[in-house]
């Protein structure tokens, strides 16, 4: 009987653990990059999707997503999003702790409108 609760317990430990991992490895709350890239989609598609978080991570970003039309960081915090963009010119637009890139060859034919229609939906989403 003793061993099925340590059991349960453990089972029950390793869940709630597994919970947490939806924080940014800071703690963070709010939408993920991926989240936002999801939200983006809808509006003008924004084409192959990957992954490329540890490409970032050393410059304090949680999640990386870069697409064919945008790059998606999404930093700590806004501090670190506003450093990370500082200087980077118009390639970038920083809104929260997200910074939105168009630094890639295709990225850089994203056209201004659609450009706008993104930071318009990101501050939406996160309700400004």
């Amino acid at each position: 009987m003793i061993r099925i609760g340590h059991t349960v317990l453990t089972a029950v430990t390793a869940l709630a653990l597994f919970a947490g991992c939806g924080q940014g490895a800071s703690g963070s709350s709010g939408p993920s990059a991926q989240e936002v890239v999801d939200d983006l989609n809808p509006l003008f598609p924004v084409g192959h999707q990957r992954d490329n978080t540890e490409s970032c991570t050393s410059a304090g970003c949680e999640q990386l997503i870069t697409t064919d039309a945008v790059s998606v960081y999404r930093m700590h915090d806004e501090s670190t999003a506003a450093h990370f963009a500082d200087g980077l010119g118009n390639a970038v637009e920083q809104i929260g702790p997200f910074v939105l890139s168009y630094s890639g060859s295709k990225q850089q034919l994203t056209p201004s409108e659609t450009r706008a229609a993104y930071a318009r939906q990101v501050r939406a989403l996160l309700g400004g």
